[in-house]
């Protein structure tokens, strides 16, 4: 799934999180380079971010 390098968070019907960062270094087909952060509070994801970088060049 991550392999694709393609953003993507969604929680499917039997409440499987599914998360994938993009890439930071390959954005394929993708208008930025990205990457996520979690948080996980009391064993519990509490924050998911997802964080564009700036294009290079």
């Amino acid at each position: 799934f991550g392999h694709s390098h393609i953003p993507w968070d969604t929680t499917a019907p039997g409440g499987l999180r599914l998360l994938n960062p993009g890439s930071p270094t390959d954005r394929r087909r993708q208008p930025f380079c990205t990457f996520m952060t979690a948080v996980v509070t009391g064993g519990e994801l509490a924050d998911i971010r997802l964080h564009q970088l700036p294009r290079r060049g």
